[in-house]
């Protein structure tokens, strides 16, 4: 597979991962935020960038460590 067609396949990634969150995000609030206190849900919240985060760098990374040659 040639490069750009593997950074494509990271981008479409990284919006798939944003669109996930997002909806996990909906499901949570709708469903399971009256369940738990403020601080939970921050924690909640807090723990899920986190998470996503630790994805998108662990996605991207190989490919930013190719363009440090």
């Amino acid at each position: 597979m040639n490069e750009p067609v593997k950074v494509m396949n990271r981008v479409y990634a990284s919006i798939a991962l944003g669109l996930g969150w997002l909806l996990f995000l909906a499901l949570w609030l709708f469903y399971f935020v009256t369940k738990y206190s403020i601080l939970q849900n921050i924690a909640i919240f807090i723990i899920s960038i986190v998470v996503v985060a630790a994805i998108a760098v662990a996605l991207w990374l190989p490919w930013a460590m190719k363009q440090s040659n």
